[in-house]
């Protein structure tokens, strides 16, 4: 699977920033961690670190979210 490929009316009421275990909740992807990480090592996630915590970036996710889905046809 793909970034990409996640629908967005999931994160719709998330706020701005949230974990990746929130993350991973809302996406059903709780047992999938190294595929998170990965995502997140290779960029696909954007990502924004508070102190030591980082978050991902849903305002960021969901224009790219769109973005995918008005070049996709």
């Amino acid at each position: 699977m793909k970034v990409e490929e996640l629908a967005g009316d999931l994160f719709v009421a998330c706020p701005r920033y949230i974990t990746l275990e929130r993350f991973a909740e809302l996406t059903g992807f709780k047992e999938q961690k190294k595929m998170l990480a990965r995502w997140v090592a290779e960029g696909a996630l954007p990502t924004r670190r508070f102190g030591q915590h980082r978050m991902i970036d849903m305002h960021a996710l969901l224009q790219r979210l769109r973005q995918a889905k008005g070049t996709q046809g």
